[in-house]
């Protein structure tokens, strides 16, 4: 039986930033992938200069939803499933009494469990607790709506929080500065230490394999109202960022931290 991995996140372009290439690299393996966006990114902006149009807010929803298919052609993920929701935006204050944050937990889990329980996934993936680096309120409801929903499922996947260590922020950072480009990651520096999950980290994922890199940064590159082509996050090549840090790193739910990680997300930590 194929295995299946499914993601949950929040709006078009976190399938690109957060854990891309593990499920390109799990896809070119034969892995099934499904997504599951939770919002429909309305709230957020045009960050690309070279777009030019004057959307109105159906219109750039229709090409933000149109981007996240491309992304997701782009790391091989075989369904798209959007829970319906609008964009809260980053202060929780947009998309009405459709937004997000605003919908009733138990419905919105029920949403989310109904496609789980059709897809029936042997790992799931989605956010952690700590946003301390990132607090959009969205991402905050994402992580509540996944637990309840797997509280609501007859089966029980193995469920992954994405994680981000402090010693990976700095390898990227230092990949910059030896590289001579302008570094995103330098704001980060100074971020207090439970602002990243090191102790938490279960599991990394060797993502240097094939070319899962350069299929998340096509991904990446899918959102054109949201990443401009010179963008930091295209600073480095997709070798110096597999030779900076090879991994992308998880957090098993339920397994204690262990000083000897495991590489596969469908297996279990001794």
């Amino acid at each position: 039986m194929t295995q299946c991995l499914l993601t949950v996140h929040a709006h078009p372009d976190d399938e690109a930033s957060r854990g891309g290439a593990t499920v390109a690299h799990y896809t070119a393996q034969g892995v099934r992938a499904v997504l599951v966006t939770c919002t429909d990114g309305g709230a957020g902006e045009v960050l690309n200069p070279a777009v030019t149009d004057d959307f109105t807010p159906e219109r750039f929803v229709a090409v933000r939803s149109a981007e996240l298919d491309a992304s997701a052609r782009n790391l091989g993920y075989s369904a798209v499933h959007r829970l319906g929701y609008r964009d809260s935006g980053m202060d929780g204050t947009a998309g009405g009494a459709e937004a997000f944050v605003r919908a009733p937990l138990d419905e919105a889990a029920t949403r989310l469990a109904r496609v789980i329980a059709d897809e029936r996934p042997d790992v799931v993936i989605g956010y952690g607790t700590n946003h301390t680096r990132d607090p959009h309120p969205d991402h905050i409801r994402a992580n509540e709506v996944l637990t309840r929903a797997v509280g609501l499922l007859d089966h029980t996947p193995a469920v992954y929080h994405i994680a981000f260590s402090r010693r990976r922020h700095r390898a990227l950072h230092q990949a910059c500065v030896d590289s001579g480009v302008p570094s995103p990651y330098e704001g980060g520096l100074s971020a207090p230490p439970d602002a990243f999950d090191d102790e938490w980290i279960t599991t990394l994922v060797d993502v240097t394999k094939g070319d899962a890199v350069e299929r998340r940064l096509d991904a990446l590159r899918s959102h054109v109202t949201q990443v401009p082509p010179a963008s930091g996050w295209f600073a480095l090549s997709p070798q110096q960022l597999r030779d900076a840090f090879p991994y992308e790193e998880y957090t098993r739910v339920g397994a204690a931290p262990r000083e000897a990680v495991v590489h596969d997300l469908f297996t279990a930590p001794a």
